[in-house]
Formats: C-alpha cells, structure tokens, sequence
C-alpha cells in the first residue's frame, strides 16, 4: 500500500525512524541500525505501509549524504595528514583487498568453479561499506582514534581500487577483452585528469570565490557556491569512473587549509545529517526479507562464513603491520562488512 502524497510518506518516514532510531539507541545498539531496520519495515518487500516501489531511484538521489559525509572528513583531514597514512593505506589496504579477496575466491570456487567469477566476487567482497564504517566511527567519535584511522585508510583504498576492478569486470567475467573504445591507460589518464581537476579546483578556484562572497557577506550564495564544488567534484570523479564519495573526500582536503573550512563545514552539517539518514533507510527498503527467508540456512551459512574470512584476514594483517591486539580486533571487525 503506497501513500497518498508526498506528506503521508513524509510522515511514515520520520514516524518509522524516530521510534526505530529510539530504540536501538537506548539499548546500545546505535541508530545505524536502527535506521535500516525501519527501513525493511517501511519498504515494498514487507506488509503495511510502502513509501515508494522506486527504492533504486531513492536510493541513488540519498547517496548524496555519504557525499557530503566524505567530503566533511575530507575538511579535517589536512594533506600532511592524510600523508602519514600512506603506510597503512597502500600496504595495508592493497594487502587486504588481494587477501580477502584471493580467500573468498578460495571458498566460492567450492560453489561456482570458474575462477574468473570466483575472483572477481571475492575482490568486490573484500570491499566494504564507507558510509556504515564511517557513520559508526562518527557516532563514537573513534574517527580519530588509532583504529579509525587505519580503518578510513583502507577504505580510501578501497575506493581507489574500484578503477582497477571495474578494469577486471570484462577479463574475469568471460565477457571477452577490453573494450577497444577505452583502453586501461585511457582510463588511468581520465582519472589521474579528474583527480588533478577537483584538487586544483578546491585548492586554488573555490577559495578565490567564497573569499569574494565573504567579504560581500553573501550567506546563501557563500552556501550554494560551497554545495556546488562538493556535488560537481562528486560528478566528475563519477563521470572518470571512480567513486563519487572520493572526488567529495578530496574536495574536503584541498579546502581544508582554507580559513573557511569552518565556515563551510557548519553549513553543510545539518544536510549531511539528514540525507545520510534517508541513505540508511533507503538501503534497508531494498532488503528482500522474502528472498533471504526462502533459504535462510544457506544465506547464514555465507554469510557467517565471509564474515569470518575478512575479520581473520584483517587482524593478521594488522598485527603483522605492528599494531596492537585491541587496534587489530577493533579494525577487523569493523571493516568485516
């Protein structure tokens, strides 16, 4: 049963996740979850009142939250900063990655023996999901704690690897070669091009500009103009292939020495709250709770099993990194997802 109006989905919406959100809080359980159980609830997959049938569409327009949720990490994360995590970021997060990945491969050879697709599967099961270890981080405000830190520099490294996969796709998935139109170098050019554009662009261009609108005391444009560099640098990375929460992310660095980034992070807060909220709901709407019901015994079992894989991957790899036991338990089951 779909609502009426825009308002009676309004109002189921914000309902559904203020006593959701209530709950798993008061009982330690954090609103992450308890945002993607109202979620199920209020998706077509389950009885009772259904916002929308379009959850992909939903879906896509909330990922602006984890957009902006980046791209506010990104304003505390100085370049010299970022910097120092390249040990853990191109070590350890290459590492994991090729593991994880290599292991799954492993176990999904027993199910689906044709290693292309074993190999392509357990590499994009080694990724995990951005905006649900970051939003967790940032709830317990262990962002910058030395586990949170190795966590977000894995994740960058994830994001990075996206290129390389999607490279794969066609090798690994029997499609046949490369597409001729767009050769891996083509692509690595387009992306080194995009990356140099948004760097360039929040470094030099934005600063320029939201210097003009702040000595006019322009608020909504000063605002607007802000907005717009996080979404178009968001585009842009997107359009070369990558990750639109890393062109964000690396638009919040190159404006984190501007001596506005304050400015813009208090501005831009709020939106990001609310729209990584309805992302979490969205998220769970296209849970299909009659698919995984049909078999539950055989989704657990993978389930379980996968899970285990990358938490035992993950604290191997981060012990051998020299970190300590409770760093290594915190990361690994984190990033687990």
């Amino acid at each position: 049963m779909e609502p009426k109006s825009f308002v009676d989905s309004a109002v189921i919406i914000l309902v559904a996740t203020a006593f959701a959100v209530a709950i798993f809080r008061r009982f330690g359980l954090g609103s992450v979850l308890g945002l993607l159980v109202a979620g199920i609830f209020i998706g077509p997959h389950t009885p009772g009142p259904t916002v929308t049938n379009q959850v992909e569409d939903v879906r896509h327009f909330t990922e602006l939250g984890v957009v902006l949720l980046l791209f506010v990490i990104g304003l505390e994360m100085h370049p010299r900063r970022l910097w120092s995590l390249r040990r853990s970021m191109f070590g350890l997060g290459t590492l994991q990655i090729l593991l994880s990945g290599g292991v799954m491969a492993l176990y999904l050879h027993l199910f689906e023996p044709r290693w292309g697709i074993d190999l392509l599967a357990g590499l994009t099961l080694a990724l995990s999901s951005t905006a649900f270890v970051i939003q967790i981080l940032q709830e317990r405000g262990e962002i910058a704690s030395p586990h949170g830190q190795i966590t977000f520099a894995i994740l960058l490294m994830q994001d990075l690897a996206v290129v390389p996969l999607l490279a794969l796709v066609p090798i690994l998935g029997d499609t046949g070669a490369l597409s001729a139109d767009v050769p891996i170098l083509h692509q690595v050019l387009i992306v080194i091009s995009a990356v140099g554009l948004v760097i360039a662009t929040g470094h030099y261009l934005i600063p320029w500009v939201l210097d003009l609108l702040a000595r006019q005391n322009n608020r909504e444009a000063f605002f607007l103009v802000a907005l717009a560099a996080v979404f178009a640098a968001a585009w842009a990375m997107d359009e070369a292939g990558m990750s639109m929460a890393l062109g964000a992310f690396l638009m919040g660095v190159a404006l984190s020495g501007s001596r506005y980034n304050l400015q813009i992070e208090a501005a831009i807060e709020p939106h990001k709250g609310l729209l990584m909220s309805l992302f979490f709901v969205a998220v769970g709407m296209s849970v299909d709770i009659g698919a995984l019901a049909a078999d539950p015994l055989v989704f657990l079992r993978h389930v379980l099993i996968i899970v285990a894989i990358k938490i035992a991957v993950l604290y191997a790899l981060c012990r051998a990194f020299g970190e300590t036991r409770q760093t290594a338990t915190r990361v690994a089951f984190i990033l687990s997802q």
